[in-house]
This record gives structure tokens, sequence and C-alpha cells, in this order.
């Protein structure tokens, strides 16, 4: 190799060194300038250095890795629309699906300068929200308490609760807590006075309610129903008012195929949550929340009563 050539070969080394990265010995050395980044090489294995200022000496540090970002929720699309025809009755999507129906009560007390109760009121198996609403006459005890109450249409005139009853696999949850974040939006609503009212079948998709989205439910209202879902991760504590008759022939005091008794229910749900037993018909939760079963001797399916019993103990058990 000639004098050039030797001179030529050793100029193209010298640009490649200096156009490459520096490769620090290791980790703890000492560095020149805050910020400067490197490589290591040991065994093979590359580190990405940076030089940081350690004490009042600059030392080559191993960078750290990128933590992966928490996924950012994503917030429903809700489109719910009134009625040309009727002011109190909704149709609601949620993300596209098919709309759905509900009946909202707004009592004429309410003004948006104070926050208010929303129940969320759902009918038996082969009911409907007129039909329920009509029975009920919540509305008056709405307007006596100054409380919203909203009563939804369940589909082929049921609820998917788990173990009953409906073979369509809705979604039922989502329904319920679309309804909440829309309703919520429209009216000052007491986040810590949501509650989700149910009666026979609508009772069992409460414990569900209760179940999936106890960060937007505080409370539930039980009426003759059971405890029917296959799972349940309560993220917060929910106070619970089940009231059950002696006399119940379609859902047994003793239990159906559909779920346990009414105290069975409760101490299922009780569990989940981690709650202790108080007596044989309350439980102590988190929190200050609390469950309270109610048996009522010779009482049936339904008793007009319960509405206002139940209310009163929504009333009393807001979420601390």
């Amino acid at each position: 190799m000639t004098r050039v050539s030797r001179i030529a070969a050793l100029a193209s080394i010298l640009i490649v060194t200096l156009s490459s990265p520096a490769l620090a010995a290791s980790a703890g050395q000492s560095c020149k300038s805050v910020g400067t980044t490197s490589t290591s090489l040991v065994k093979g294995k590359k580190t990405s250095l940076v030089c940081t200022k350690v004490g009042k000496s600059l030392k080559w540090k191993a960078a750290a890795a990128a933590l992966p970002s928490a996924p950012v929720p994503v917030a429903p699309k809700i489109t719910d629309e009134v009625s040309a025809s009727d002011a109190t009755l909704h149709s609601i999507s949620i993300n596209g699906s098919e709309k759905r129906s509900y009946i909202l009560h707004e009592p004429p007390t309410y003004t948006s300068s104070s926050a208010v109760p929303l129940m969320i009121a759902l009918h038996g198996n082969t009911w409907t929200a007129a039909s329920f609403r009509e029975l009920t006459q919540l509305d008056q005890v709405a307007d006596s308490k100054n409380f919203i109450v909203a009563y939804p249409d369940g589909v082929i005139k049921t609820w998917n609760a788990g173990n009953c009853c409906s073979t369509l696999g809705t979604d039922d949850v989502t329904f319920i807590s679309g309804m909440i974040d829309s309703i919520s939006a429209k009216y000052n609503i007491d986040k810590s006075r949501v509650w989700v009212l149910g009666w026979s079948a609508g009772g069992m998709m409460a414990y569900r309610a209760a179940c999936e989205i106890s960060e937007k439910v505080t409370a539930i209202a039980v009426g003759a129903g059971t405890f029917a879902a296959y799972s349940c991760k309560p993220m917060k504590p929910v106070s619970i008012i089940e009231v059950h008759g002696t006399a119940d022939q379609t859902l047994s005091i003793d239990g159906t195929n559909w779920g346990p008794g009414p105290l069975a229910s409760a101490a299922k749900y009780a569990g989940y949550a981690g709650c202790s037993a108080s007596s044989s018909s309350t439980w102590t939760c988190p929190n200050g929340s609390q469950i309270q079963v109610n048996i009522e001797s010779g009482a049936s399916h339904y008793a007009q009563t319960w509405w206002a019993e139940m209310t009163n103990y929504l009333f009393a058990h807001p979420r601390s």
C-alpha cells in the first residue's frame, strides 16, 4: 500500500470514528457535558447512557427506560334525543348502538343551582318503563323529595342481569351507565346520591350495576329481587336496601334457579365488597356504606309501600 493510500485509509477511519456515537467504557465513568448521550458495550450488549450530574461530578448513568403511558379513558359517544311529541320521552344511543328509550321525570322544584339525586328505576320482567312508572308512582315521591327519576325500557321487556333474564346478551350495563352520563351532563346531579332501584328482574339488574359500575352508582334498592350476576368486582362500596316478602311465590324468599334468597344475595354481594356482618340482616361496608335486608311478613311479590321505604334508605346513605 502506498503512502497516499495509507493516509486515505487512516482518514476514512477517523471520519467514521468521529461520526459514530461514542462508546463509554461503563456507567460511572466521568463525562463532560450534562445531557450528552452515549452507549456502553458490555459482553456484546449495548446500554444507552446519559451524562448526569452526580454530586459535584459528571458521570455516565444508564438512561431510564421509557415507561409505557397509561391508556387515556375514552368518553363514550352518546346521542340523547327528546321526542318532539313528549318532552319526557328520550331516545339514547351509546357508541353507535341501537337507540333505546327511557322516560325522564324532573321534579317541579328542580333548579340548576342545587345538586339533586338521580334514580334509575328498573321495571320487572315483561313490564315496561311506562307501566312501572304508573305502578310505583315514583314521580310523586320524586316531587316530594326533589330528585330526578329515569325509567329505562329493557330489550324485550327484561334485563340481562346475568343468570336472568335476557337471552340476547344485551349490554344493559353500558346502557345504564350511558344514561347516568347523559343525564348528569344536562342536570346538576349530586354524585354522592346516584341510585339504581329495581323490582324483580330489575332488582337483579340493580345488583349487576352495583358490581360493574360502582364508580357511578352509590346505592341500590332491590324489591323482590336476587343476586344473579355471574361475576362481581365493585370498585367502590355501594349501599344496598333489599326488601322481600315471605309470601313471594314468584321469587321465593328461599331462593330460585335464578339466584339465592334475599339474605344470601346480600351476603354474596357483601363478600365481594369487603363488608362484614353486623347482624343477621345488616352488613357494614368500607367508607360508611351499609347493606340492609328487610323481610316483610305476609308480603307477596310486590307492595306499594316499598318505594317510599327504599327512597328513605337511599337518602340516608349517600356515598361519603
